[in-house]
């Protein structure tokens, strides 16, 4: 079973419990969309950028897939289009592989999120 699939079916067991026990677990402000999309990291100092996947996505932060990084700084920069726009980024926590974090200027990343408006991955 791939991965995505587990963690889709994880999503859904959550809510089925959420609904029945009338609870809301999430201790975010904003609750985040499901999402499954490649981005590149970009760490200061760094030549290269790093190939991710964003798992959940809110306007004012995202889960992130690292693929095997291990060092991270507390701040660095993410696409989502190859770097014709980046996104600066502040680590909130991690766990293990998978981190979560959030946006610098919150302003800026409505349109990631708001229905029809995803920028498109080429």
């Amino acid at each position: 079973m791939s991965l995505e699939r587990q963690y889709r079916e994880l999503k859904d067991l959550q809510e089925k419990v959420r609904q029945r026990e009338g609870k809301n677990w999430s201790r975010r402000s904003l609750e985040r969309q499901s999402e499954w999309r490649e981005v590149l990291l970009s760490i200061p100092g760094h030549i290269t950028s790093e190939p991710c996947l964003v798992r959940d996505l809110s306007s004012r932060g995202a889960g992130i897939q690292l693929n095997g990084l291990t060092l991270l700084p507390m701040e660095f920069s993410i696409s989502f289009d190859r770097f014709r726009t980046s996104y600066p980024c502040r680590l909130i926590w991690r766990q293990g592989d998978f981190i979560g974090v959030a946006f610098q200027n919150i302003d800026r990343y409505s349109a990631l999120v708001e229905p029809n408006t995803k920028p498109a991955l080429r």
